[in-house]
């Protein structure tokens, strides 16, 4: 019972790692998008995409929230039911992945406004965010602070 205590708090601190571990990008890309010479038009268009998508993500962590604090209650229950804890933990995963999938498609619906030259430049946004978040959660696991680096760097390999 104690080794499935200790693994459920281990999972539920990966999904809280990958839940909380999102808010820079947003930022990051505005930025970003700011040096692609959008219309009037693009901008408005690419900004409702944001906005949705942050709508969808804040209730999609609210979700997540939640079913951390029943999966806290299941545990905690005088005799913890297995199919009750391994029910939760999968929609959990569940929800992680439709958080994902929010900023999948909002770079997809952004990716559809724009012109040849700028999905090119846009393009070079969805390669190097996996390589930057990457570096960000391993500067943060070893205690350090790691500024987001700027598009026109080159990424380390």
């Amino acid at each position: 019972m104690k080794k499935i205590t200790v693994l459920i708090t281990m999972l539920m601190f990966a999904f809280s790692t990958l839940a909380l571990s999102q808010p820079d990008d947003a930022k990051r890309i505005q930025k970003f998008m700011g040096k692609m010479n959008l219309t009037d038009v693009q901008k408005k268009d690419v900004e409702k995409i944001h906005v949705d998508a942050l709508k969808q993500t804040i209730a999609q962590k609210a979700k997540l929230a939640t079913a951390r604090v029943e999966l806290q209650q299941v545990l905690k229950s005088d005799s913890p039911d297995k199919a009750a804890i391994e029910k939760k933990i999968n929609e959990m995963a569940d929800l992680g992945v439709q958080l994902h999938m929010i900023k999948v498609n909002s770079w997809f619906a952004v990716n559809k406004l724009l012109t040849a030259d700028q999905q090119k430049t846009w393009k070079i946004v969805l390669e190097r965010g996996p390589a930057l978040q990457r570096q960000r959660m391993m500067g943060r696991m070893r205690g350090e602070h790691m500024p987001t680096p700027r598009p026109e760097r080159p990424m380390p390999q």
